[in-house]
This record gives structure tokens, C-alpha cells and sequence, in this order.
């Protein structure tokens, strides 16, 4: 069990406290921390974290490199795996398709 975050703080219940969560939307919230934080940046953890943030998006293909990074980046937490990455050069964002178990989510990580 964690504690749900958004925005960066814990997300409030219906009564203004933190709330917990669990199973899929636990591993999801633990990969987008790792794929967020870039790597080396987190003191108390310094392999937490991606190299996401080192993107130009001058590679010879950009999706190709954040799906590396991102699957680098996840190999840590157990039955998360990075499916594809898509590298939005107007907004230097990177959408990461990511699964656990049956379920799917996208991940956004801006650069």
C-alpha cells in the first residue's frame, strides 16, 4: 500500500486527508515516480529515476531512445513493463504506453 499522490502532494480524500492505494494504481504511481524523477536526482534513492530528461529529441529516433529509457527506467518494479513511448517534439513530452497484468495506462513525462 502507498499513499495516492497528485500534482506532486498527497491527494486528498473526500475528507480533505491522504488516502491510500493499492494494486495496479500502486505500481502505476510507481512508475510514473520513476519515470518523472530523472535519475540520480532522489538522495535517499540515488537509481531511482529515468534518463528521460536527457532527450534532444535530435536522436535518430526519439520514441526509440524514451522506450530504452523507459524500460530501463521500470526494470526495477516487478510486473511493470514499458510497451512504447511516442516523443512529442512541440511540447517535448514523451507519452509512455505502460502494463501490469492486463491493465494499461499512459504515462506523460514532460522534458
Amino acid at each position: 500500500m502507498d499513499t495516492a499522490l497528485h500534482g506532486g502532494d498527497f491527494a486528498p480524500a473526500a475528507n480533505g486527508r491522504p488516502y491510500r492505494i493499492g494494486g495496479a494504481e500502486e505500481m502505476f504511481q510507481r512508475a510514473a515516480i520513476r519515470l518523472t524523477v530523472p535519475e540520480g536526482r532522489f538522495c535517499y534513492d540515488a537509481s531511482l529515476g529515468s534518463r528521460l530528461n536527457t532527450l534532444t529529441g535530435k536522436e535518430p529516433d526519439p520514441g526509440a531512445a524514451a522506450l530504452s529509457f523507459a524500460q530501463e527506467a521500470l526494470r526495477r518494479i516487478p510486473g511493470i513493463t514499458a510497451l512504447g513511448a511516442e516523443y512529442l517534439a512541440d511540447t517535448r513530452t514523451v507519452k509512455i504506453a505502460v502494463g501490469y497484468g492486463d491493465a494499461r495506462r499512459e504515462i506523460e513525462v514532460k522534458l
